[in-house]
């Protein structure tokens, strides 16, 4: 009978008296029953662990605006653990005793099946919730410490997981180790925790890669195929046993004597690990040929050279509020500074007028709004403001301003025209952010120390709804279309989504949930492509720029830019961001074709608030 149909009909054997005990036979005997394994160190971690993530779960989903969004995360869980109950305690791990092979299945799936499963229920910030709020907290913190954040980064870089968990597999096979863990039941339980540990760094480091890191991962998946397959081919091909564990029990194995129960589970490391793997690679490569981001990378390589060659179709001018300095920076769209603008003291919110013609400049320190005329660069007049104007909002039509005013807790509008303030809204604390809806229908006012959002109508000025956010709340955005509503919350460091259709808060944005989030993450300034397909998020001292995808909410990527950034603004053309840095004195072009940053421009002073003209 050929080889591998005989190591077929072992294997049929094998399930068979894993199904009914009994019928296995080893030197015409019968063997003892398959049993059950209920170790207290296998058994009762698993149990903790699963109570610990349900209770998590269910926190979190008591305190989500979307609880069914939380439903995947708990089916990826549920489904790992029972695959990972089942190879430790169903009688396959007994079955591992006596074979290889079963012992080879047993491993399988704790690496390719659990792991990744338990990974794609993302159960930390999950766990996270099982704690009462203060400890849930300082872990939180403590996780964003470089002590800690460090380390990790390191072991879910995909090139180290890989080597990681290549050297676990060979060195644990290794005659001598693997001799010791059947001899001796603690280092048996170590054997396994290094192997599911290591998976679980390995495949983390896989699913959870950034966007730029998706041809490392591959490379890593086909690379990790191959070195466990060469591991198997080796037992496949040996025609002796390797481990003297097995080979004094002086069983056949199900059927199987102690070279072919070996060359079984050769064959199992070998085809099902390295098509498991290999698949996960193309799957991988499938997901970034389709997605938007690697299209625009595609394209971008495609065409670069082109790019380069093109004359530039648009030319933007950026202007950057300086708060220490009181003046505004004037930069050309590649960074050079062109010049400076004297403003009042501690200039901060900044917009150009419809027509383009003048600049409008919050003097915080001054309690004014400045008038810039651009063409000719200078300051030409002021509008008021009410105490302390921070930031403030243009009505679609550049009739109307709408002012926070941060000392005296009110909203004020003003008739630019008329230059003259007709009207005060109390609001909350410390008003912060403003927006207005392209409709003309809202103005929407952020208040800091009430972590509350302000609905207020623009036509009757009488303040309609207020909606609880995350704590400080910064920054508020209308999408193109007026549908969507972004607010920032600088402390919770989430974004909150609310549908302009009936007010309704309808999605969370956490970055303290996304394990790759930088250490020290806000969220602060935002800014949004006008076809609603790009979204950029300030994080303030976490000195990054994060990407959103606004239809699903998914954090796609970070951007390192300058320390604590307060502000982001898109060019006219899409293709470039510039983020401004307050501690740093810097600001920083990205480069959205590439989706890399390509020069900072060091400013001095504080750099605070951006505006993108022609």
């Amino acid at each position: 009978m050929p080889v591998i149909a005989r190591h077929a009909c072992a294997v049929i054997g094998g399930l068979v008296a894993i199904a009914i005990p009994r019928a296995a036979m080893a030197h015409g005997e019968p063997m003892k029953p398959l049993a059950w394994t209920f170790d207290p160190w296998i058994v009762v971690p698993l149990l903790l662990a699963l109570a610990w993530f349900l209770v998590g779960h269910v926190r979190m989903s008591m305190r989500s605006s979307n609880p069914r969004a939380h439903r995947a995360s708990l089916a990826w869980f549920v489904a790992g653990w029972l695959v990972l109950a089942g190879a430790l305690v169903t009688p396959l791990h007994a079955a591992g005793e006596r074979s290889f092979a079963a012992h080879m299945l047993e491993h399988e799936l704790l690496m390719l099946v659990a792991a990744p499963m338990l990974v794609m229920a993302r159960p930390v910030a999950t766990a996270l919730w099982a704690l009462p709020h203060r400890w849930r907290l300082g872990w939180a913190n403590a996780g964003r410490h470089g002590a800690i954040a460090g380390p990790w980064r390191v072991l879910t870089a995909p090139i180290v997981a890989t080597l990681l968990q290549a050297a676990v597999l060979w060195l644990w096979h290794a005659p001598a180790a693997f001799d010791l863990a059947l001899a001796n039941p603690a280092w048996h339980i170590v054997q396994h925790a290094c192997f599911l540990v290591s998976a679980l760094l390995f495949w983390w480091a896989m699913l959870m890669a950034r966007p730029l890191r998706l041809g490392v991962s591959v490379g890593c998946l086909f690379f990790t195929a191959t070195v466990s397959g060469a591991l198997g081919a080796l037992m496949a091909f040996s025609r002796g046993p390797w481990y003297a564990g097995y080979s004094a029990l002086g069983l056949d194995a199900f059927g199987m004597s102690p070279t072919e129960d070996q060359q079984l589970a050769g064959l199992l490391m070998w085809v099902p690990g390295g098509l498991v793997h290999a698949g996960a690679g193309i799957a991988l490569l499938a997901r970034g040929l389709v997605s938007d981001t690697a299209r625009r990378s595609g394209v971008a390589g495609l065409f670069m050279v082109a790019t380069l060659w093109a004359p530039r179709a648009h030319a933007d001018t950026i202007y950057v509020s300086d708060e220490a300095q009181h003046v505004l920076h004037v930069l050309a769209d590649d960074g050079r500074v062109l010049r400076t603008i004297d403003t009042g003291k501690r200039p901060r919110g900044l917009h150009a007028s419809r027509d383009g013609r003048h600049l409008y400049v919050a003097a915080s320190n001054d309690n004014r709004i400045d008038v810039i005329d651009l063409a000719g660069g200078k300051r030409t007049g002021e509008l008021p403001s009410g105490p302390d104007p921070e930031q403030f909002a243009l009505s679609r039509d550049g009739r109307w301003m709408y002012i926070a005013n941060e000392d005296d807790a009110k909203v004020s509008f003003v008739d630019i025209a008329a230059r003259r303030i007709v009207a005060e809204v109390p609001v909350g604390a410390e008003p912060e952010g403003m927006a207005a809806s392209p409709d003309g229908r809202w103005v929407i006012c952020t208040s800091e120390t009430a972590s509350v959002v302000h609905f207020i109508d623009a036509h009757t000025r009488q303040l309609v709804d207020n909606v609880l956010v995350g704590t400080r709340p910064r920054e508020a955005v209308f999408s193109e279309d007026g549908r969507w509503l972004w607010v920032s919350s600088e402390m919770r460091a989430t974004v909150s989504v609310f549908d302009m259709r009936d007010r309704r808060l309808v999605r969370t944005i956490d970055f303290d949930r996304d394990d790759n989030a930088p250490v020290g993450v806000q969220a602060v300034g935002i800014a949004i492509s006008p076809r609603y397909d790009r979204a950029f998020v300030a994080l303030g001292r976490g000195n990054h720029v994060a990407e959103i995808e606004p239809a699903s909410g998914r954090i796609l990527r970070y951007f390192p830019v300058g320390q604590r950034t307060w502000s982001v603004a898109l060019s006219r053309d899409g293709k470039r961001l510039y983020a401004a840095a307050g501690l740093s004195g810097d600001v920083t072009i990205i480069d959205l074709v590439r989706n890399v940053p390509m020069k900072t421009v060091q400013l001095g002073g504080k750099p605070w608030g951006l505006e993108v003209t022609p």
